[in-house]
């Protein structure tokens, strides 16, 4: 099982899990956040622009094929569309998981 997350501005939450569906992951969920970033300060995760952002960040727990579907249709995205904000997503591997009784 991996752990799945991707962070992104709120303009784009409907893009995003379009991304997400079509690689097979149709469970997940989202959190309104703040992202902020100092101006001058870039080590290629930010977006370009300066400030505070209304962000989101989407996460889900999937079968790794899932989750590195959801991150090719990221990287392809962000190929295709050239924008200040990015969107970000990486996988971490669930070692346990507490069970449903």
């Amino acid at each position: 099982m991996k752990l799945l997350v991707v962070v992104s501005i709120k303009e784009y939450q409907e893009e995003v899990a379009k991304l997400l569906e079509s690689a097979g992951v149709s469970i997940f969920s989202v959190s309104d956040i703040t992202g902020y970033k100092k101006r001058g300060y870039n080590v290629g995760w930010f977006g370009s622009d300066n400030g505070k952002a209304n962000s989101i960040v989407l996460f889900s727990f999937t079968d790794p094929e899932s989750a590195l579907k959801a991150l090719e249709n990221i990287n392809r995205c962000n190929a295709d569309c050239n924008t200040s904000f990015p969107v970000r997503g990486f996988v971490l591997s669930v070692e346990g998981f507490s069970k449903m009784m």
